[in-house]
């Protein structure tokens, strides 16, 4: 019994903490932001990969998870796990590790990124691509 009530105020702990890291940072314009929701890819510079494809922040979870693949030739696979470890910053934006695909599905290669929030329905990541280079992506909110 004593587990259960401990594991249960962990359970709502890391929830309260991953519901705020992704729903509640404010951003440059000093107003409340969420990140939870669907995201479309518009532009991903150099690369011009994935336009098109879709990820969705959930609630309670500090992830996000493709839910539409297109202009995919990198392998990534439906319900792939994003971006994970979602969590705000200082400046109004987030930190993240963003997953990035070679084709070679024994090992999954998780980068740092950042986003920054450009307006209510618009995000920038900013990071590195598989070759090293620097990557920049445009997403922008889905409303359907």
């Amino acid at each position: 019994m004593k587990f259960v009530k401990l594991f249960s105020l962990s359970l709502l702990l890391v929830s309260l903490f991953s519901c705020d890291t992704i729903q509640k940072a404010t951003n440059s314009s000093g107003g409340v932001f969420s990140l939870t929701g669907t995201w479309e890819l518009t532009s991903n510079t150099p690369e011009n990969k994935l336009t098109g494809s879709k990820v969705t922040v959930a609630p309670f979870l500090a992830e996000g998870t493709f839910t539409t693949l297109l202009n995919n030739s990198q392998c990534y696979r439906a319900n792939d796990i994003k971006w994970k470890n979602i969590a705000s910053d200082n400046s109004g934006g987030f930190t993240l590790n963003n997953l990035l695909s070679n084709c070679n599905t024994a090992t999954l290669n998780y980068q740092p990124a950042t986003i920054a929030v450009i307006n209510n329905n618009e995000i920038r990541l900013s990071g590195k691509n598989v070759d090293g280079a620097e990557n920049t992506q445009t997403w922008r909110r889905n409303s359907k």
